[in-house]
């Protein structure tokens, strides 16, 4: 007797790793850092958003990079001369607070790294990609249970710990529900970019950063 086989076609990525080394310097400096005022869908953000720049995060930005070059390279297999970060946040979450459904524009691959990650702090939410100006091109009504079947879930939490480094495609849609705890949410957010060109010059789809700029 046969059985029906169901295989996994074009499935999305979460790179994940813990940095092992020690960040209370680094922690004291994002902790130094002067927020913006709070905005409801967003939270707080820092003023600065070139965090990364700094020279005291120079060993974490190597690991940092090294995951990136790792993720862009032998998992979703870009051909590129070179990575480059482009902006680096920190994002706070008050109680109450929360971060709305959102992409990151203008960039390749998006990272966010949990340096203070503490017990019953909310997970990130990553929702299933629609068509058609947001909405998917034909919407069934769905079982109860869909949330609890893998093909059906349109939404997937993931809990990391403290030091855990996530990495994702910009365009993927994620947001963090209301802080349900009595204390500050804290994370980075990185976003990396090619450097030089983006694209290939024979698919017509070159951009060649800095080409127009004088």
């Amino acid at each position: 007797m046969s059985y029906p086989v169901v295989y996994d076609l074009f499935p999305i990525p979460l790179y994940v790793n813990v940095y092992e080394e020690d960040t209370s310097e680094m922690i004291k400096y994002f902790d130094s850092c002067e927020m913006n005022p709070a905005n409801g869908p967003y939270g707080i953000i820092s003023k600065n958003n070139y965090v990364l720049d700094n020279p005291i995060c120079s060993r974490f930005n190597e690991w940092c990079m090294q995951c990136f070059k790792d993720f862009a390279t032998n998992v979703m297999r870009y051909k590129y001369q070179d990575l480059q970060f482009a902006q680096s946040w920190l994002t706070h979450k008050a109680p109450g607070q929360f971060h709305k459904a959102h992409t990151h524009p203008n960039t390749l691959l998006a990272g966010v790294f949990y340096y203070d990650f503490q017990p019953n702090d909310a997970s990130i939410c990553f929702s299933k990609p629609v068509n058609s100006v947001g909405r998917s091109t034909i919407e069934p009504s769905l079982m109860d249970d869909y949330q609890s079947h893998r093909y059906s879930q349109e939404e997937i939490y993931f809990t990391p710990t403290k030091n855990t480094f996530i990495i994702f495609p910009s365009w993927l849609t994620h947001g963090v529900p209301p802080n349900r705890t009595d204390h500050v949410r804290k994370a980075l957010g990185v976003n990396v970019l090619t450097k030089g060109t983006l694209g290939d010059n024979e698919t017509i789809s070159e951009i060649i950063f800095g080409r127009y700029a004088n």
